[in-house]
């Protein structure tokens, strides 16, 4: 089977959504869905279609499995990261009403002080395969597409974010060449946030 990668659009935010809810877990429903999956996959759905922010389709590339959609790549400059996280609180009371807001801000200010990339960094911030098309080397492509958009800005480090626990995922990132750079324990807020923490990892380009 043809595997294609191409640059994501709008009509792609339903698929989307289901594949970027699915790589945070239950961190994604306690934080993002502030306890509810379905709120969780419609903001997603909603910055997806959107443009300007950390979800936004114009930083994704689809995956196509004789053509149909099997996977994607969301990554960007770390430089943007900033500007990306205020166009998704731009639409932070649409989503989630004024109430569900003041939660959400409650909420990531306990996730404050950890910074996912730094301006000379390419963020791999979701890789996601749809469970039907697994081990078949989408993963591997996906990750050989982020070193190739990373080199063609001129950065030279790939940085990601991968739940502790995870153990399919860090062992597909180290024989990629990632390592572990760093761990972020949420301690006193793991049962809140549904997840015991973070490993940050790297690979020099």
């Amino acid at each position: 089977m043809t595997l294609n990668l191409r640059p994501a659009t709008k009509a792609d935010a339903t698929m989307a959504a289901a594949l970027l809810a699915e790589t945070n877990g239950e961190f994604g429903v306690a934080v993002l869905g502030l306890g509810s999956a379905d709120l969780q996959y419609s903001a997603f759905r909603q910055w997806f279609a959107d443009s300007g922010n950390r979800f936004s389709f114009q930083y994704t590339t689809i995956a196509e499995k004789s053509g149909v959609a099997s996977g994607l790549l969301l990554a960007f400059q770390g430089a943007k990261l900033a500007a990306l996280e205020l166009g998704c609180a731009k639409r932070i009371f649409s989503i989630y009403g004024l109430f569900g807001a003041i939660k959400m801000i409650w909420l990531n200010k306990s996730l404050t002080g950890n910074k996912e990339a730094e301006k000379g960094e390419y963020l791999i911030a979701h890789l996601a395969v749809d469970k039907d098309f697994r081990r078949q080397g989408i993963a591997q492509a996906l990750l050989e597409k982020a070193e190739m958009d990373a080199s063609s800005l001129g950065l030279s480090k790939l940085v990601l974010e991968v739940e502790i626990g995870n153990h399919k995922a860090v062992t597909l990132y180290r024989k990629a060449g990632f390592e572990v750079i760093n761990t972020v324990y949420f301690n006193d807020n793991a049962a809140r946030f549904k997840s015991p923490g973070f490993y940050k990892m790297s690979k020099n380009l």
